[in-house]
């Protein structure tokens, strides 16, 4: 893993989109006062996730942007990006290079990049730490560092050592894990509670199922009963039907054998054959009314 590019865009002093290459390992930045040292430094520092405004040397985060002067105007945001040589696969990622990089808006929103991937602060401080670069970012020594870290205190002095032999990320593992653990425990109680509110209601509802489940019993019962009612009075009626049809063509059968006896007996009357023709036709005549009479009383009752 070697440093090989530092981008710098709208970064404090930094205008115009700037590269400086680094072809060989870089142990120290010197030059003259006033030359962009602590600028480069800090914008190393920053992409790297650096939070502290402070030790940026500013109040607030449109400080970090380029502010304009007599020949360009102010930039709206200011970018840097590092890129790292990873053919060594030193970088637990399987890139033969690795870009990171950190924009900033007027407007004080942050977005972090790797290898052009919009990606979380989390994920970055988690890839740096894997790296061995931790959030003191020890591999960076400005001017009074060295004697900051040797009067540290014992514990600050343990967390830069941590961070040197990488136990940072097992570390920020370890406080995600526990972070997750308590925020299980909380859905974990959030889900009790809502058990036992809504228990009663669970209860109703289940008297409620089972009262449904009973009904469609019941109305598939009733609706068989009314099928086959259905189906019997059908029956019914085509077997009344039938009976009908078969006495009314019986009754017409005798009407027919009764019409053509009147009618031979008014031909016999007509051709004087009878000696007494119409007492005979008289008696047909009631004959047939009665049958007549007969046959719808017989009708009327079905």
């Amino acid at each position: 893993m070697r440093l090989t590019t530092l981008t710098l865009s709208g970064f404090k002093s930094f205008a115009k989109t700037t590269t400086l290459h680094f072809p060989s390992p870089v142990s120290a930045i010197v030059g003259p006062n006033g030359s962009g040292k602590s600028n480069v430094a800090e914008a190393i520092r920053w992409v790297l996730g650096e939070q502290s405004l402070k030790s940026l040397r500013g109040r607030r985060g449109e400080d970090l942007i380029f502010h304009g002067s007599a020949k360009t105007n102010r930039m709206g945001k200011a970018a840097v990006a590092l890129t790292f040589a990873n053919r060594d696969r030193a970088i637990p990622v399987d890139f033969d290079e690795v870009r990171l990089e950190r924009k900033i808006f007027r407007d004080g929103t942050n977005e972090y990049a790797i290898n052009g991937s919009p990606v979380r602060l989390k994920d970055v401080v988690l890839l740096l730490a894997r790296m061995g670069l931790g959030e003191t970012k020890h591999n960076i020594i400005g001017q009074g560092e060295v004697d900051r870290t040797l009067a540290a205190p014992p514990r600050e002095r343990r967390i830069l050592l941590e961070e040197a032999i990488g136990l940072r990320v097992y570390q920020l593992r370890k406080h995600e894990a526990e972070r997750k653990l308590e925020e299980t425990e909380r859905n974990t109680r959030e889900v009790e509670a809502l058990r036992r509110e809504i228990a009663p209601h669970v209860k109703f509802l289940k008297s409620q199922a089972e009262k449904a489940e009973k009904r469609e019993v019941v109305r598939r019962e009733l609706d068989e009963c009314y099928r086959t009612f259905i189906r019997k009075e059908r029956d019914s009626i085509r077997e009344l039907t039938e009976r009908w049809e078969r006495d009314t063509t019986a009754a017409r059968t005798k009407l027919d054998a009764l019409e053509r006896e009147i009618n031979a007996a008014s031909r016999a009357i007509a051709g004087g054959a009878e000696e007494d023709p119409a007492s005979r036709l008289a008696a047909r005549e009631g004959e047939l009314k009665r049958l007549s009479r007969a046959e719808k009383l017989k009708l009327v009752s079905k």
